[in-house]
């Protein structure tokens, strides 16, 4: 007799119909010692999903993925909070470049993904600390991969099916970023990460055009040639009276 049988998901992943944020849910299970280096959590949606800026992540439920890796930096690392963040954003750009082979992918500094000049992915990495020590950090990423259909106020929305009439399996893409993720924290030396820098400022978005910013602190709106992002992280743009450096946080794009 036949039996039936499902595939059960590997035990690095906890799999949720409905959370309130896959980074909340994630930063428990770490602080609990429930979860560690290299466990996801993937919610099919949530109630809370957070951006940049304390912005909403608005979502389908089950069209897109929504997920959080926990990872626990090491070694030079730590000495370098930055470098994480370039390297999520180049290897989701990387990865997006060998899917979809007639995309224009760009990396919107300091980390939003757009595909075709819109925007398909955020991503939102927060750190825990012990002290001064660097315990873990939660990776969250954001991808609008079949939903189709977006809020019409959300004018430079995509998704990877709209890009490309197919249909994805949002479990092989959580697998294939974890991997491609992992391998980079493996393999991380300082005097190697010029080359992740280099490749984050080919992906750069408007890298060289003239574009329209706030300045968050103050207010001032300018307009500044974007140059490249330092291996700081900080955007380095050309203005009348010559080069200045922004930290992240602290300038809006006007689009």
């Amino acid at each position: 007799m036949a039996i039936n049988t499902v595939k059960a998901y590997p035990n690095w992943l906890h799999y949720l119909p409905t959370v309130d944020s896959t980074n909340i849910y994630a930063t428990r299970l770490a602080e609990d010692g429930l979860a560690h280096h290299g466990e996801v959590v993937w919610a099919l949606d949530q109630t809370q999903g957070r951006g940049q800026r304390g912005k909403q992540w608005d979502t389908r439920p089950g069209e897109n993925v929504m997920m959080s890796l926990i990872v626990q930096p090491t070694g030079a690392l730590t000495r370098s909070p930055a470098h994480l963040n370039m390297m999520v954003a180049a290897t989701i750009a990387r990865y997006f470049e060998a899917i979809g082979k007639n995309w224009t992918v760009h990396i919107k500094w300091p980390n939003d993904i757009y595909v075709n000049d819109k925007k398909a992915v955020g991503i939102l990495i927060e750190n825990a600390f012990r002290g001064m020590q660097w315990t873990n950090a939660v990776i969250g990423i954001g991808i609008n991969v079949n939903q189709t259909d977006f809020n019409p106020e959300l004018t430079r929305a995509t998704s990877l099916k709209a890009e490309s009439g197919k249909e994805y399996d949002l479990f092989e893409i959580i697998n294939d970023l974890r991997s491609g993720l992992l391998n980079e924290l493996i393999y991380y030396k300082p005097e190697l990460f010029k080359h992740t820098l280099q490749q984050y400022n080919q992906f750069l978005y408007k890298r060289g055009e003239e574009v329209r910013f706030t300045h968050m602190p103050d207010g001032t709106v300018f307009t500044a040639k974007v140059i490249a992002v330092s291996g700081d992280g900080t955007l380095i743009l050309e203005q009348e009276d010559g080069m200045h450096t922004y930290p992240f946080g602290s300038l809006q794009w006007h689009l």
